[in-house]
């Protein structure tokens, strides 16, 4: 008799491999910080500029801090420190 191992080839997604629940769902925007998150590629910064101007003409006293690595993906203090100093975080990458 023969043993087989079978072994997966496919390789874990660096992404996935520090993956943490979605925080449940803020009420509203009213009087909330909002991160604005870029990780530094082409056009990021133009929607997140955007998105920025459109929460500020929808919510009242939305505060918008804007974010950013400077690569991608972004560096674990930038996201930490977004996390910490925001109610909610937008995050966007461009080309």
């Amino acid at each position: 008799m023969h043993l087989l191992e079978v072994l997966d080839p496919v390789a874990k997604q660096r992404a996935m491999e520090n993956v943490i629940p979605i925080n449940p769902r803020l009420a509203g925007l009213d009087g909330k910080t909002i991160g604005l998150v870029w990780s530094g590629t082409h056009g990021g910064d133009v929607a997140l500029n955007r998105i920025g101007e459109m929460l500020q003409e929808r919510f009242d006293k939305v505060e918008t801090r804007f974010y950013t690595g400077g690569n991608y993906p972004n560096p674990p203090h930038i996201l930490k420190q977004a996390a910490e100093e925001c109610d909610a975080v937008v995050g966007a990458t461009g080309d």
